[in-house]
């Protein structure tokens, strides 16, 4: 567990930081939040695809409680779905093997790094940027731990952002709390964006 909260307080920390520069000055790259409302201006279908995730990730969450990494939940086929050590939904509950740490994370963060540092190099594009940047964060962090996780190969040497956040309510349930809200916001930013900003000029019920 402790590598998840170390984990995730750095992705936290990477996508945090742009999002609060950019409300006072402009980032060397764009905030996750614009990087996601500019795929939405160039193909609607991405916040369709936000969307989907959320409701995903929800219904997982509400089928087997993400606080009880040892519930199951056996279909009406036989087969037996739970969740890993790290909180991510398995079709492998029983097995809990896991990658070595160092060698996945340094992986992760050498093509993090890397392909951050040519997406800079070869184009001057701060969208493109934006794309390396978080889309490997994606890849590395939430892709491949979610799809180890359904194959019969080891987990990822992690917990997931939601385990993390339940072992954090049992430990600080306000502090959880606060950080809860902060990712339903930001989630709900993402789909909608640029919400709140969107409703800044509604004329209002009582205009002409």
């Amino acid at each position: 567990m402790r590598r998840g909260y170390g984990l995730w307080l750095a992705v936290g920390a990477v996508i945090a930081i742009p999002e609060i520069w950019a409300a006072v000055a402009r980032p060397p790259w764009p905030t996750i939040s614009g990087t996601v409302g500019h795929l939405e201006l160039r193909w609607n279908f991405v916040a369709v695809i936000v969307v989907a995730v959320l409701v995903i990730v929800a219904a997982h969450a509400i089928r087997i409680p993400v606080t009880d990494p040892g519930a199951v939940v056996r279909q009406t086929d036989g087969r037996v779905l739970g969740r890993t050590r790290g909180g991510r939904f398995t079709l492998y509950p029983e097995r809990q093997a896991e990658l070595p740490a160092f060698g996945y994370l340094a992986v992760a963060l050498v093509c993090v790094i890397g392909g951050s540092f040519v997406a800079a190099a070869l184009s001057d594009n701060k969208w493109i940027l934006g794309y390396v940047i978080y889309g490997l964060i994606a890849v590395f962090c939430i892709f491949v731990p979610s799809v180890l996780a359904l194959t019969p190969a080891r987990n990822a040497p992690f917990a997931g952002v939601f385990a993390t956040l339940a072992d954090l309510q049992r430990r600080l349930h306000f502090v959880a709390v606060v950080l809860l809200a902060g990712l339903v916001i930001l989630l709900i930013h993402l789909a909608f964006y640029p919400w709140p900003d969107m409703f800044s000029h509604h004329p209002g019920v009582d205009a002409p």
